[in-house]
């Protein structure tokens, strides 16, 4: 039985992909740092700590056939810029290293699309988009680009490593939960009455998660792959959830501008509540400097990516979390 080494486990990628390598015939080596909630219940080996020591991690690897490196720290409000750093950059260098020195066979690394230049928008965004390089861009997008940068020269070291870019995730098993959990439940507890004129390419989590495991056998040494699903507006994510559950969950569609001068009510709100605001200038940027068009074509090609219709994903997203709630 092979053994998987997986950072990031407790996230919403993580724990469907440590679900999905169970049910693939995989013993799973899971590394944790704090939060062991979706673990409960799995036959999983568990190590403790963090990213910060090469040393430490290449004891851990040792024996593992694959590391699937997914931890990450994702944010674009009231960043831990320091933190970010260590965790997304100095992180993914000692994983390199740790795999090396254990001589992984092979390395699936998790970046993102917004490692890409997402200019020019217009355009089709396919793997040969060059990566982030502006100083103004968020901090995560940078991050990304240098931790990528990272592993190609690991690979130039012997790391057989691919590269997988999801978009926007959705689906079950999303504890904390992710930003994109929680505007779905937001939008089915009718708290997003008036929608912004913008949307995102969805994917679902499972799908990520059964191309990642593909890739251990199909994916090639230093290539990236872009795992997305399709594009789809909030309203027509309102509109389906509103199929979905029966009752009107959208009022009107409002200019993306508007919502850019709502920002500083939405912050104040969130203070109030202590819970995330919903959106903010991080989240309007990430909206209004995208690609619609972004091509899969190589996954599903080479890693045999499949997308399923996001009318499920979403219903199967409500079903889970709405059970996990209650």
């Amino acid at each position: 039985m092979k053994t998987a080494f997986v950072t990031g486990g407790s996230g919403h990628l993580g724990a469907n992909l440590v679900r999905n390598l169970i049910k693939s015939g995989w013993r799973v080596r899971c590394l944790i740092h704090k939060d062991e909630e979706p673990f409960v219940g799995l036959n999983i080996e568990k190590v403790y700590g963090d990213l910060s020591s090469a040393s430490i991690l290449s004891e851990q690897v040792e024996g593992c056939e694959v590391v699937f490196h997914l931890a990450a720290y994702v944010g674009i409000e009231n960043v831990n810029r320091p933190l970010m750093k260590k965790i997304n950059i100095l992180g993914t260098q000692n994983m390199c290293e740790a795999a090396l020195k254990c001589n992984v066979k092979r390395f699936i690394y998790f970046s993102s699309i917004h490692a890409f230049d997402q200019r020019p928008i217009h355009e089709t965004l396919t793997e040969d988009r060059p990566l982030v390089t502006d100083p103004s861009s968020p901090l995560y997008d940078q991050t990304k680009a240098i931790a990528q940068k990272i592993v190609y020269d690991a690979c130039k070291k012997g790391l057989n490593a691919s590269i997988l870019h999801p978009t926007g995730v959705l689906g079950p098993f999303d504890y904390k939960p992710s930003r994109m959990g929680k505007v779905l439940m937001d939008i089915v507890n009718r708290k997003m009455l008036l929608q912004i004129d913008a949307g995102f390419n969805w994917v679902d989590a499972r799908d990520v998660a059964d191309t990642a495991i593909q890739c251990v056998k199909s994916g090639e040494k230093g290539k990236n792959y872009i795992v997305s699903g399709r594009w789809a507006s909030f309203k027509e994510i309102s509109d389906i959830v509103s199929m979905l559950i029966n009752k009107r969950t959208s009022l009107m569609t409002l200019p993306l501008w508007i919502a850019y001068l709502a920002t500083p009510f939405a912050y104040i709100s969130s203070k109030i509540s202590g819970n995330r605001p919903s959106f903010s200038l991080g989240s309007l940027h990430a909206l209004s400097v995208q690609c619609k068009g972004i091509s899969n074509d190589l996954a599903k090609n080479t890693l045999r990516h499949n997308v399923r219709p996001l009318e499920n994903t979403i219903a199967d997203t409500i079903d889970w979390i709405q059970k996990y709630v209650d």
